[in-house]
């Protein structure tokens, strides 16, 4: 490996074991991350100076732990650079503004009912909040922004292919962001949405594996082994609202028959059960138990989501399922019907238990999955931004497309 490859490497090793270290509120000083990486002492040290001096670090006060030299306890670099995550989804458009710590600088929220007939209105109303969050934060140097958004997306040029749940099809949703000055010279993406949350759930289980699934306006979900995200030969792994359970039955809104997503989605059940749209996602199941006995709505979803499940342990080989969304809070009441089906039409329950579990309860996964992704270039290549120096990151405002 070549010296600046090697530097790149080194210099990425040590921030995302810094930032883990965090996460978990455990101090850690240069000796501390030269255990982490494997590193020696002296190559961290001198690391370490750089990312300081880049304001990608900082240092904090010497702690004393006994005999010995006082620890100096390093941490991610607190408001010095803004990661900015979006979601439109089927009623609101988010905004979420964090640092290299993970700290939330600036949060916007608005409803809106997301139509093809609003999509300009949500674009517009997008751009909005990211000019508000770049305000509350104090407008420091915008790595990317990252839009998750429930549906397909052309990985070329951030079209929204399909996107069923807002009745959106080929919407050029980055292209318009980027005329507006609010995301004038930033680096702007977009990603679906459950491979967004799914970032969030990653950090709870590193390095395991499992299939995630998401209840929400429709049915998503994603791939994830030994801690790295499926993405398939477009980025669209994990569609597992499109597993046929039915053939030929109930009419999907992608236009195709017999999905997961047309039995069990809020669309879906709302829909079946005669419910408005005023109702909740998080009140549907408590709702939809007021017309029918609640044993026969879990049922129902169980069912149709164990038949799912099973098929996609059949091909992946994997053991562990995580609820997500509305599912997240019935997974107990879930799991006895899940399982039943799964036991009866999945391989790998002769291998042992197949673990049906709920996720980690973020009310906004989606949200804070794509301003995770937006952090993501830093950490994979912190050098890029430490040719700024601090006097230029204070300065660079509008630069982030630069590091792309």
């Amino acid at each position: 490996m070549q010296s600046t490859h090697l530097r790149e490497h080194n210099l990425s090793a040590i921030l995302i074991a810094l930032a883990a270290a965090s996460a978990t509120s455990t101090p850690t000083s240069r000796a501390g991350l030269a255990t982490l990486t494997g590193l020696t002492k002296p190559t961290v040290s001198t690391l370490i100076e750089e990312l300081v001096e880049a304001e990608l670090v900082e240092e904090g006060s010497p702690l004393s732990l006994g005999a010995g030299r006082p620890m100096v306890p390093l941490t991610p670099a607190r408001g010095t650079l803004l990661a900015i995550g979006l979601e439109i989804a089927a009623d609101h458009v988010a905004c979420l503004g964090i640092d290299l710590a993970g700290r939330v600088l600036g949060h916007r929220i608005e409803h809106l009912k997301v139509t093809a007939a609003s999509a300009t209105e949500a674009i517009d109303l997008a751009a909005e909040l990211v000019g508000e969050v770049r305000t509350m934060a104090g407008d420091p140097p915008v790595v990317e922004v990252v839009v998750a958004v429930p549906g397909r997306i052309a990985p070329d040029d951030g079209r929204v292919l399909s996107a069923p749940n807002l009745d959106w099809t080929e919407v050029p949703l980055v292209g318009r962001l980027l005329e507006h000055p609010q995301l004038a010279g930033l680096t702007v993406r977009a990603q679906n949405d459950n491979r967004l949350s799914v970032l969030t759930e990653i950090d709870q289980r590193p390095g395991e594996s499992f299939i995630y699934l998401r209840g929400s306006t429709g049915i998503g979900g994603a791939v994830v082994i030994d801690g790295a995200l499926m993405t398939g030969a477009h980025g669209w792994a994990g569609e597992f609202g499109h597993t046929v359970i039915e053939p030929g039955g109930a009419l999907c809104r992608c236009g195709r028959r017999g999905c997961l997503e047309a039995y069990v989605s809020y669309h879906a059940l709302r829909e079946r059960a005669g419910l408005g749209d005023d109702t909740l996602i998080e009140d549907l199941v408590d709702a939809l138990a007021l017309t029918r006995d609640r044993t026969e709505v879990i049922g129902l979803i169980g069912r149709s989501l164990g038949l799912a499940i099973a098929n996609a342990l059949n091909i992946l080989d994997l053991t562990t399922v995580v609820l997500s969304g509305y599912l997240a809070p019935i997974a107990k009441e879930l799991e006895p019907v899940v399982r039943e089906t799964v036991e009866r039409h999945a391989l790998a329950v002769e291998a042992g238990p197949v673990r049906i579990e709920r996720s980690d309860g973020l009310t906004d996964p989606a949200l804070r999955g794509a301003a995770r992704a937006a952090l993501q270039s830093v950490f994979s290549d912190p050098g890029a931004w430490i040719g700024r120096g601090p006097s230029t990151t204070r300065r660079g405002r509008g630069t982030a497309s630069d590091a792309s």
